[in-house]
């Protein structure tokens, strides 16, 4: 009865079970036959095929492989045990607790025991597929390792396979070991409780061979760790060391011969009766390991390196400091005197016009809060990033912001989300806005030169705004569907016209073309509306992984990518920019770092390069259309040997470089990853010397990040910007003229300071332009006298009784005072620098830009606009640019006059207001000044252009 109790309670078990593996097994089924869908439509199918034969062929070997060595050594187990039963010369003493109790299901638990080892095996060893395509497609790299004298490519495509061999080897004989050890307990072989013979003979044999084996294996590992030693970080730098070249190394080559006579001596205890040889070999085999191995390169390096370790050491570093900056291509940076001079002619400020009329004046995080209340007009817009470029407007090159408007249907009202309006109806976002970086309105907000929708007619002219693939916020819908029976939602009309609406025409998306498709996706996305809603028909198209991070990553999933995407307008479309990077940690005596913390890629919810590496190149610039999500990945750096390598394993994926048209070459940025990571480097690593490294003497730090909210008001201690970890200054993009140079470039800098100090000594720039993309220059600056750094740039500003003063009174009044990025330009031979200030009403939600700091020579400007505070730090007015051919300009006349009188009133009311804390004086005087600079200009003929608005509005 209790048997049949037990009965439907089994079967119910083994039903839900089963409904589970169902579920599981369609579940995976729809996934993969969706992703295939999808690697059809971006026309990369030879991926989602290369990658899955080569898990599935790793899955097979190692899972199959593994469960057959399990499965014969559980035969050979109960076979010898059967012999032993069967010629009587085994132990009649009852089964203890655990055979009794497991003897009866022996068979079920070798089958799930022998499923799990092959299972488990096999996908781990399906994870490491890309170790299996970069060694069937290895190139050279045409550079050897100091120490082996072995091309670079072996560390980098042989050795990681043979270390995956060697691991899958090892596990699966001492899995074998394992599972022969307690099949034999259970059948009898072994009996622990026994006081004589606790191993059968045929036991005893059978386990001497597997470990004599697993033995023999060490001594291929010991030669694996022999060539391993190029990674060692024992030294005072990553490679072989003394000690690892003069204790460590000749450790693991004795210990290659040890194994070999200690699997020999396990071994013959299969012909022996006693425990004697495979102990001996085993105790032979830990004292090696332990006394050759260990304590004798720790002898070595106690008695022999540490009391004269720079000398020991000098060329083990000198190959750490050559590998290392070839690996991040330091070794490609130009070098130059740079003189820093302490006066700027205004002649050459003049001269550098297209500079300083490019200073960017704008923080993306304080642009994306004033763009996103200004310009997302509808509610159900959405700004996620705000991004930097260049544009010619009005036949000018200008640096611009700029930030595509995408689809937030989560901001209606939550009646409104239905399932019709948030996949169906909501599908897109439309067009680009775009702000001139060193200017405002008059009310200090941003100064658009796109924005609105009239896209078509902008500055920056858009031919398709419409943006189905982009950047979109966190937990939007995972999918839309387009072209559906439901209008698509355009831009809000004017004048309460009906709303617009739109049917998608593109080629983006997956074909809903038949009831086993979207049955596949239904399950997908666990949606049954997309199998049962009329709304969508044959014609209707699927949208999904539509952020285009997600859409890079999975065309090109052994890539590393950037974590700052950028939008750019391309030929009248607006299109999404990437860069990948191709890495390795397998670079021989290259330091390795962790990326993430050198690219302060380290936040949570960053998407930027990480994991360890010691090697880095931006090999691919990756492009995704806005419109139609087309991916086209451009082989950029086709020189690299690991994109060699990718590129024979999926022939087809990449683009020549040489494709890339001219518009969009225009656009390309050399990568901030990248450049922050190298610069990391570079902070030490410019040293060629290794005396003059080991010393650590001339190691460099990259300046703090003081940009942020103030944090402290008045009556407190000074104030103080930014947060009290004090984080590093990130690379920032300008349009400058570089010095030595004869016009400008889109440069990527970082300025170095000396370690623990704040004084500027250096000063790097990347150019992005296509004439000399990826020339990174290093201006070394004088120190024979002092250069102001950042930080200290920023502490005198805020230590200005002036700045403090009019800061404070802000801050008492309710508003949060912002500085933006302290920007250090290279002008003519000098360097200025640049601060923003933005003040944000409480009540508020648009920050406005009110203070411009200039500071150049100890001398502080502090005024409304960029040039009053240059010219202020100048100590007298701009000098106009030498007029060409021409009428001569009209005198200013008793009108300049007249209006330079009334400004330097208007100033004083305003110092008078400030004085007795009256802010509403104090603002009408400000406001009274900005209009009187504005006329002042006028009078004398010059652009409004490189202005900031008054600080008062």
């Amino acid at each position: 009865m209790a048997a049949l109790g037990r009965l439907p309670r089994t079967r119910t078990l083994v039903v839900a079970v089963g409904a589970l593996v169902l579920l599981w097994v369609t579940s995976t089924l729809a996934r993969l036959y969706t992703d295939l869908l999808w690697f059809g439509e971006v026309g990369k199918t030879g991926v989602f095929w290369g990658a899955l034969e080569a898990r599935v062929t790793l899955a097979l070997v190692a899972g199959v492989g593994t469960g057959a060595f399990a499965t014969a050594n559980l035969w050979v187990a109960e076979r010898l045990t059967r012999r032993v039963r069967q010629q009587g010369t085994g132990w009649p003493d009852p089964p203890d607790r655990w055979q009794e109790l497991l003897l009866p299901h022996l068979r079920r638990l070798e089958a799930g025991v022998v499923a799990v080892l092959a299972l488990g095996a096999g996908l781990v060893e399906a994870g490491r597929w890309q170790t299996l395509l970069l060694w069937r497609n290895r190139v050279p790299f045409g550079d050897v390792d100091a120490q082996f004298h072995r091309d670079v490519g072996f560390y980098v495509f042989t050795l990681p396979l043979q270390r995956l061999v060697f691991g899958w080897l090892l596990f699966t004989l001492l899995a074998g070991l394992l599972v022969a050890g307690a099949a034999y307990y259970l059948l009898g072989g072994i009996r622990p409780q026994l006081a004589g013979r606790r191993v059968a003979p045929e036991a005893r044999a059978h386990l001497s061979v597997l470990l004599g084996v697993v033995l023999l294996l060490k001594a291929w590992g010991y030669r694996l760790d022999q060539l391993s030693l190029v990674f060692s970080p024992r030294g005072v730098v990553t490679g072989a060391s003394y000690t690892d070249v003069h204790a460590q190394l000749p450790a693991l080559r004795l210990m290659v011969l040890l194994a070999p006579v200690c699997a020999v001596l396990v071994i013959a205890t299969a012909r022996s009766r006693g425990f004697l040889l495979p102990a001996s070999g085993l105790v032979l085999f830990g004292l090696s390991s332990i006394l050759v191995g260990g304590v004798y390169p720790s002898f070595v390096q106690r008695f022999q390196v540490s009391p004269q370790e720079l000398q020991r050491e000098l060329p083990y570093i000198q190959r750490n400091i050559d590998a290392t900056q070839k690996a991040f291509a330091l070794d490609q940076v130009e070098t130059t005197e740079f003189s820093a001079d302490e006066r700027l002619p205004a002649a050459t400020l003049s001269s550098n016009e297209v500079t300083v009329s490019n200073i960017r004046l704008w923080e993306a995080s304080v642009l994306k809060i004033g763009i996103q209340n200004l310009q997302a007009i509808g509610q159900y817009y959405e700004f996620s990033d705000v991004d930097v470029d260049r544009y010619p407007i009005d036949g000018t090159p200008r640096q611009v912001m700029i930030s595509a408007r995408e689809a937030d249907p989560r901001n209606l009202d939550s009646s409104a989300q239905t399932w019709q309006n948030l996949h169906l109806a909501y599908t897109h976002g439309y067009g680009v806005v775009a702000a001139q970086v060193n200017t405002a309105d008059p009310t200090g907000r941003p100064a658009f030169v796109v924005s609105g929708f009239d896209q078509p007619g902008a500055a920056i002219p858009i031919r398709q705004p419409r943006v189905y693939y982009g950047e979109p916020p966190p937990d939007t819908p995972a999918y839309v569907a387009a072209a559906t029976l439901q209008p698509e939602v355009d831009p809000p009309a004017p004048g309460g016209e009906p709303q617009a609406s739109f049917r998608y025409d593109g080629h983006g998306g997956v074909p809903l073309s038949g009831p086993l498709r979207r049955a596949a996706f239904a399950v997908r996305f666990r949606d049954v509306n997309l199998l049962i809603s009329s709304n969508i028909t044959a014609g209707s198209r699927i949208v999904f992984y539509r952020d285009i991070r997600d859409r890079v990553e999975k065309a090109a999933p052994f890539l590393q990518w950037d974590g700052d995407p950028y939008v750019a307008v391309v030929g009248g479309r607006i299109v999404f920019i990437r860069d990948g990077y191709t890495t390795t940690d397998a670079y021989p005596y290259a330091e390795r770092i962790q990326m993430a913390v050198a690219a302060r890629r380290d936040a949570p919810g960053d998407r930027g390069v990480h994991g360890r590496a010691n090697y880095i190149r931006n090999s691919v610039k990756a492009v995704v259309d806005a419109y139609d999500g087309t991916v086209t990945l451009y082989a950029f750096d086709e020189t690299d040997p690991l994109l060699r390598a990718w590129r024979r394993a999926f022939p087809g994926l990449f683009t020549a470089r040489s494709a890339i048209p001219p518009e969009l070459h225009a656009h390309l940025r050399y990568p901030e990853d990248l450049f922050s990571i190298q610069a990391n480097r570079y902070a030490s690593y410019h040293i060629d010397q290794a005396k003059d490294f080991y010393s650590k003497q001339d190691f460099w730090a990259l300046p703090e990040d003081r940009s942020g909210q103030i944090r402290q008001s008045l009556g407190a201690a000074p104030l103080t910007v930014g947060d009290e970890r004090r984080a590093r200054m990130r690379p920032y993009y300008l349009l400058a003229r570089l010095p030595g140079e004869t016009r400008e470039h889109f440069v990527l800098v970082m300025p170095f300071t000396p370690n623990n100090k704040q004084n500027m000594v250096a000063y790097m720039a990347a150019r992005s332009d296509p004439d000399g993309y990826g020339t990174m220059k290093l201006f070394n600056l004088p120190r024979s006298r002092l250069v102001f750094g950042p930080t200290q740039v920023n502490a005198q500003i805020l230590a200005d009784p002036d700045v403090a003063k009019e800061l404070t009174l802000f801050n008492q009044q309710g508003s949060t005072v912002t500085l933006g990025n302290l920007l250090t330009v290279p002008v003519g031979d000098s360097l200025l620098y640049v601060q923003p200030i933005f003040i944000q009403a409480s009540q508020g939600a648009i920050p406005e830009l009110r203070r411009v700091a200039a500071f150049l020579n100890n001398q502080l400007g502090w005024t409304a606009t960029l040039d009053s505070s240059i010219a202020q730090a100048l100590g007298k007015a701009l000098t106009p640019p030498a007029a060409g051919p021409g009428p001569p300009a009209p005198a200013a006349g008793s009108a300049l006059a007249r209006i330079l009188d009334q400004q330097a009133t208007a100033f004083r009311e305003a110092q008078e207001a400030l004085d007795r804390k009256d802010l509403g004086a104090y603002q009408q005087a400000i406001e009274r000044l900005g209009e009187l600079i504005r006329q002042a200009q006028q009078a004398a003929g010059s652009s409004p252009t490189t202005t900031a608005p008054s600080a008062g509005r």
